[in-house]
């Protein structure tokens, strides 16, 4: 009953926003017209008169199973932004059908979209987080398998909204992890658990590829599921895209990055006058090709000198470079430089490697030349594409992930990449940032 009224509350939280959304374009358009040029045509009571334009997004939502499944909030965004592309389509050609696209400012109607686009995730994000402490947007389920970031990110998510059921209480929700366990003993305990509860959720055994943007069909006569994987490294479009992408994105935010960047070059000048005010490294590059990566300076001028000093009376610190390949507490950084460090501004000169084609937006970090062996038998995956500005291990801990961690992370971005995300790590880049978690 909590769930079914849960699951209400946001279908009509929807329907609220789509409602805004339309009338908030209204708005704009009218109280805009004279400056767009064009009259402002149909009244806002026409617009209610449009029900594909309000039932359309949820049947398409529904559809996804954006009401049935509890999908992480990325996974779900991207579905929210699909139902809406494709509502707008239909809405537009039902428009074009019944001859009435004169009637209504296309300017009004395309516009709804978009804030649909921009407001429904932050809606549902809201919404959910407030049911689950409400108590309405929660689920029961137990993992099965010892993954202790898994079973955290489960029962740590308002979004998904599960928790651990208490003693003695049956869970609707089965998570099998198969880390630890054999084909037959997972299967066993899959079948058993199906016919106790009506849902079980199972990880695959191979969990190096995302399978949600795979395709998955049935050979009947074999009883047998096919999953097909497809290198999108390999679709020279899908490259292209991503080129465009780091272009465009590098001309729009050049213009914002000037004022920043000269009044970080007078700080450091000011600090060390006579001393570089870019710190210039030869790194790993795409397809093994060696370029100069751009920082600006943020360690003392006798860098090495200090360094040894330190170490030599903390040996702990030789240890701890040696799992995270950096030092907890760095003497050679200079006062402005633990500023740009922790806020990693001391990266922006690398937007050039982006206009010399050397680097990317999004990508595995460049790695040193001298990382190259400890690296092994992944580098030649890693150097299959070329490194980012920020990427997969910036956004999940980067001081807290150890060496080892960092390239498996960076080996599963390269065999799942997709633009969507690369928008999701911009993004989480930003709040990153802003938020000053995991930079050093």
């Amino acid at each position: 009953m909590r769930e079914l009224t849960a699951k209400t509350i946001i279908i009509l939280f929807d329907l609220l926003i789509i409602t805004f959304s339309i009338y908030f374009a209204d708005f704009l358009r009218s109280n805009f017209a004279e400056f767009i040029g064009t009259p402002h045509t149909a009244p806002l009571t026409n617009y209610s008169a449009i029900l594909p334009l309000y039932i359309l997004p949820i049947v398409l939502f529904a559809y996804e199973g954006i009401y049935t499944y509890r999908y992480d909030f990325w996974h779900e965004s991207r579905l929210i932004l699909k139902g809406i592309l494709f509502s707008a389509i239909l809405v537009f050609s039902y428009l074009a059908i019944t001859k009435s696209i004169g009637v209504y400012s296309r300017i009004v109607i395309g516009s709804s979209f978009l804030f649909m686009a921009l407001l429904i995730p932050i809606s549902k994000n809201f919404t959910k987080k407030l049911l689950y402490r409400l108590g309405l947007w929660s689920k029961k389920a137990k993992i099965y398998g010892n993954d202790p970031f898994l079973t955290q990110e489960i029962y740590g998510n308002p979004y998904l909204g599960y928790i651990e059921p208490k003693e003695g209480e049956e869970p609707s929700t089965l998570f099998v992890n198969p880390k630890g366990d054999d084909a037959a003993s997972l299967k066993e305990i899959i079948s058993s658990q199906m016919q106790k509860r009506s849902e079980v959720i199972f990880i695959p055994f191979i969990d190096d590829y995302d399978l949600t943007h795979s395709h998955i069909y049935e050979l009947s006569n074999t009883r047998t599921n096919l999953i097909v994987y497809q290198n999108r490294l390999k679709n020279r479009y899908l490259l292209l895209s991503k080129r465009i992408t780091d272009m465009f994105l590098s001309i729009l935010i050049s213009p914002f990055l000037i004022i920043p960047m000269i009044y970080i070059a007078y700080r450091i000048h000011k600090e060390e006058p006579g001393t570089p005010i870019l710190f210039k490294q030869k790194r790993l590059g795409q397809e093994k090709n060696i370029f100069v990566c751009y920082k600006f300076r943020t360690m003392y001028d006798e860098s090495e000198e200090i360094l040894q000093k330190y170490l030599s009376k903390n040996p702990d610190e030789i240890s701890y470079y040696n799992q995270y390949h950096k030092y907890k507490n760095d003497p050679r950084i200079t006062p402005i430089g633990k500023l740009l460090r922790r806020t990693s501004l001391d990266e922006l000169p690398q937007i050039f490697n982006v206009f010399k084609q050397e680097m990317s937006f999004i990508g595995p970090r460049p790695y040193m030349l001298d990382e190259k062996e400890e690296v092994g038998d992944t580098l030649d995956i890693i150097l299959a594409v070329r490194p980012g500005i920020t990427g997969l291990w910036q956004v999940s801990g980067r001081s807290d992930v150890d060496f080892h961690s960092r390239i498996d992370l960076d080996v599963w971005y390269i065999r799942n990449w997709n633009l969507w995300m690369d928008l999701v790590i911009l993004i989480k880049t930003i709040k990153t940032v802003f938020l000053k978690k995991g930079a050093q």
